[in-house]
């Protein structure tokens, strides 16, 4: 009778010894092996064992835990039969019908809902194709493991395949099924008992790498990884190369196992960016600043929805009448914490993240707006030149955006300018080129940015509509003290009125610049000598009573 049953760990909790008499009794003449423990209670007996998967609970009704108390199956006992079935519990017994078939048939049913349960379990925590763990089953893997060791000497690896997606469309879920199959394989034969592997998704693996003993190992295994991966494989009589992306993580004691995932997916990313069968550590220094520069960016994007933005206007002097004739829009941020913002603060993040197009439109939006309320109050027609990122250029929606914002502020487009960088004009002419003409077509003009830092063909931007070219102020600023510089300023002026351009030179900070900018024929200028950048009530002040006419005009 011994084989019926296997061996279980019985706890027993129960007011009084009667039970744990009959159930001995029973017990004997079933020949179990099984112990019966007895115990005032859960929380005493809980410690007497680790394996709850081989214990059995049975207990009266005042004894019983409660409820996700006690994770072993619990048989209540009791005097009579129930008029309801007892909810929360394997099975029952009753004192008074007590008897060894009905005790046989509870053991065996209790040890089948055990297996059962434990076989879902597997299943819940397996990975059906490669029978290595899961993410469920990693997950409660690495807990235990973080538990065990206190996280000292542990490494996380998260793995990432390149181009798998590809090599699963090309020759069908069945051929990709047997390329993960050899990935398992590759990776299983390069680690050691103490590791493990587990599959997170469809082409993302789990390491958890044992360095306690060789803190070296790492490192070296990574790089074995990367190389062992990125050879080729042979599927259904293809060649195939599909590279890996590796993050690592190093556990921190008192660290829990999310903090741990998340930081092994934040290398794999830096690792997939490089693109390559690469590894990269997680450094926290690193994750700082990427999360300094999340911060700023959600910060921006709640600055343009609450309107915490400002543009201010540096003005434009024409050399030969001595008058102001155009202004430059600078957008500002003014932050809660850090103050007033200039654009190399944030707008090359808004450049990386691609809030530059909405920020762009905003910008335009309250550039017409200024311009309306300025000609409001009697001011002369000025241009107004706006900074147009290449992001913003190749927007499909540049065109009828910046046709219906005219017509909303009801302002004369021949007054709009576009400043565009050499680097933007030069990239995809044909383009930039058809572009530039259906703006042109609104009316807006078109000045070409930084002139001088970049590559420019003259043959080039003779075919674009272009009005005027900006002197970079690294060649204004160094006229006086380099004589190379006056020379190219010199010759960036006569080269420009040879394709009927006017010219504007940037960074205007003294007299003798303005005064060699004037005797080489320059056009405009514009920099601190003539004014700083001014939000809008101080510029209409500026061009009311601050104008130094007499001493900027020509004789």
């Amino acid at each position: 009778m011994s084989t019926l049953v296997e061996p279980l760990r019985l706890v027993l909790l129960a007011e009084t010894p009667d039970w744990a008499e009959l159930l001995r009794e029973q017990l004997s003449a079933l020949g179990s092996p099984s112990p019966l423990i007895t115990a005032p209670s859960w929380e005493a007996a809980s410690n007497l064992f680790d394996d709850h998967a081989s214990g059995l609970l049975l207990s009266t009704p005042a004894r019983l835990p409660e409820p996700q108390q006690c994770p072993l199956p619990i048989v209540l006992l009791l005097d009579e039969e129930p008029v309801e079935e007892p909810v929360g519990v394997s099975d029952w017994l009753v004192r008074g019908s007590l008897n060894l078939d009905i005790l046989r048939r509870c053991l065996r049913y209790v040890r089948e809902q055990g297996n059962l349960k434990h076989t879902l379990q597997r299943l819940a925590e397996q990975d059906p194709l490669t029978g290595i763990a899961n993410r469920q089953g990693f997950q409660t893997l690495l807990a235990a493991r973080l538990a065990e060791c206190g996280g000292r000497g542990l490494v996380l690896g998260h793995l990432d395949l390149d181009n798998f997606r590809h090599a699963n469309d090309a020759l069908g879920y069945q051929a990709g099924d047997r390329l993960i199959l050899q990935v398992v394989a590759r990776l299983k034969g390069l680690l050691q008992p103490c590791d493990q592997i587990a599959r997170l998704g469809s082409d993302e693996f789990a390491l958890l790498l044992d360095a306690r003993r060789d803190p070296q190992r790492v490192e070296r295994l990574a790089e074995r990884v990367t190389e062992v991966l990125g050879e080729p494989y042979w599927v259904d009589g293809e060649s195939l190369l599909i590279g890996c992306s590796l993050g690592l993580a190093h556990a921190r004691a008192g660290e829990g196992a999310d903090p741990l995932l998340w930081h092994a997916h934040i290398a794999m990313q830096q690792a997939k960016s490089q693109q390559g069968c690469v590894f990269h550590v997680y450094d926290e220094r690193l994750n700082r600043s990427a999360r300094s520069q999340a911060d700023l960016e959600g910060e921006l994007r709640r600055a343009l929805r609450r309107d915490e933005l400002e543009l201010h206007y540096q003005p434009r002097l024409c050399l030969k009448s001595g008058r102001i004739v155009g202004l430059e829009a600078l957008v500002r941020w003014q932050h809660d914490e850090r103050g007033l913002l200039s654009p190399n603060e944030f707008v090359p993040l808004a450049e990386e993240t691609g809030l530059i197009v909405p920020l762009g439109y905003w910008v335009i939006s309250r550039a017409l707006r200024d311009m309306q309320w300025l000609r409001g109050r009697g001011l002369p027609a000025l241009h107004m030149a706006v900074n147009l990122s290449f992001r913003q250029f190749q927007d499909s929606q540049l065109l009828p955006t910046l046709s219906r914002l005219i017509e909303e502020r009801g302002v004369d487009a021949q007054w709009l300018e576009f400043e565009l960088t050499e680097t933007a004009v030069m990239r995809r002419s044909d383009q930039v080129q058809q572009t530039m003409l259906a703006l042109g077509r609104l009316g807006v003009r078109f000045s070409l940015d930084d002139f001088g830092t970049g590559f420019s063909s003259f043959v080039h931007l003779n075919s674009l509509p272009i009005t005027l070219l900006k002197i970079d102020r690294s060649f204004v600023g160094g006229m006086g003290e380099r004589a190379e510089n006056r020379q190219l300023v010199r010759a960036m002026i006569n080269l420009a009125h040879n394709l009927n351009l006017e010219v504007v030179a940037e960074g205007v900070e003294n007299i003798e610049q303005l005064d060699m900018l004037r005797q080489y024929g320059c056009d405009q200028v514009q920099g601190y000598l003539i004014s700083k950048a001014i939000p809008l009530a101080e510029l209409a002040r500026f061009l009311v009573f601050g104008l130094r006419q007499p001493l900027l005009a020509g004789s």
